[in-house]
């Protein structure tokens, strides 16, 4: 926007430098295009040119990212790389378990280890979860299939969700038409 602006007054200070040359007197007014405007003196003079604002406003930006940042964070690395230093390798001693976060040399990864990052024991135990969950989801979808197919054989049920009161009455019902059908035969109609 502040590039759009910047070009529409220079092409509108050049469609008048080309257009009117000369002063023109508008209700006893001067309005020239040669000179430049002074105001509370004659030797001071503002030219006029593009908005900066957008420099301006990236370099207070960058300073100040690089001050709460860049500059924080160059100081603990070198800290901790001069009077820290990495971690000496010593034999582990009787009866003792390491953390998980005394494996790693560097002060920072420890840290990050430490008290960023998840133990991996405990990582692997979710994963565990996880897998476990997903068996059992199996195991019931497989069971809701055989369930389906057996009430499909069997024809007894329409779900598997129904109060068993009104099986019941189902049950009798066929058992009902089961015996009508052995008494009749397959000549019922006649």
């Amino acid at each position: 926007m502040v590039s759009w602006s910047s070009l529409g007054r220079s092409f509108g200070v050049n469609l008048f430098k080309n257009h009117f040359k000369g002063s023109c007197n508008i209700q006893n007014v001067s309005f020239s295009t040669n000179k430049a405007l002074c105001a509370g003196g004659h030797h001071k003079t503002f030219a006029m040119q593009p908005s900066r604002w957008q420099w301006h406003k990236f370099k207070d930006m960058f300073h100040y990212y690089v001050m709460v940042g860049l500059i924080p964070v160059s100081l603990i690395i070198f800290y901790s790389n001069v009077f820290i230093g990495p971690a000496q390798l010593t034999p582990i001693p009787e009866g003792y378990n390491p953390k998980h976060w005394e494996y790693y040399s560097h002060p920072i990864t420890r840290f990050i280890a430490r008290y960023i990052h998840n133990n991996p024991q405990q990582e692997y135990e979710k994963f565990m979860h996880f897998i476990d969950e997903e068996a059992q989801k199996i195991k019931l979808r497989a069971l809701e299939k055989q369930i389906l197919q057996k009430m499909g054989e069997r024809s007894d049920y329409q779900a598997y969700y129904y109060r068993p009161m009104v099986n019941k009455y189902m049950r009798i019902e066929k058992k009902t038409g089961d015996e009508l059908y052995e008494r009749a035969g397959d000549n019922y109609k006649e």
